[in-house]
């Protein structure tokens, strides 16, 4: 929802001059959604250039052959997913929700990070296990993103949408 942050230098991804932070494992990261002007796309950067996220049954497709890199074919919505970094930005910028610091014009969840480590076993374990059935005010990508980061699943731009 019109999130700012940082943004990283990542093979194939956009980046910007305002940070060249490397990309860790453990970050949440996010992206805008093409043709949705006040929504993105969230995940957990896990290390070797691969992402688990959430999709949407939005993202079914069966005209799209694979990626070469990951393998990765959008023929299975609502479920987690890992793929590489290039699948998850699909084209668009790289941002980096930033929890430790303060930044008014990031819309971030109101509870601190975890330890890289916990987050990137989390979004394992929940690859494996499960994150329950996608819905898209009460689970989605957002809402797994910010489980493994902080423990709790909350969704800002869910929150925004439904504040008069």
């Amino acid at each position: 929802m019109g999130q700012k942050s940082s943004s990283a230098s990542v093979p194939g991804g956009k980046s910007s001059s305002s940070d060249l932070r490397r990309l860790e494992p453990g970050d949440h990261i996010y992206r805008s959604m093409k043709g949705f002007a006040i929504s993105s796309h969230h995940g957990i950067y896990v290390g070797d250039d691969r992402v688990i996220h959430l999709l949407g049954p939005s993202k079914i497709s069966t005209s799209y052959p694979g990626c070469n890199t990951c393998g990765f074919t959008p023929n299975m919505g609502g479920c987690l997913v890992q793929t590489c970094l290039n699948c998850f930005l699909a084209g668009e910028k790289l941002e980096i929700m930033m929890y430790e610091e303060s930044n008014l014009f990031q819309l971030k969840p109101p509870y601190p990070a975890k330890p890289a480590q916990e987050v990137v076993d989390t979004a394992f374990t929940l690859l494996r296990e499960g994150f329950g059935i996608y819905d898209l005010l009460s689970n989605n990508c957002e809402h797994f993103a910010t489980y493994c980061k902080t423990g709790h699943a909350i969704s800002m731009q869910i929150l925004l949408w439904m504040t008069p």
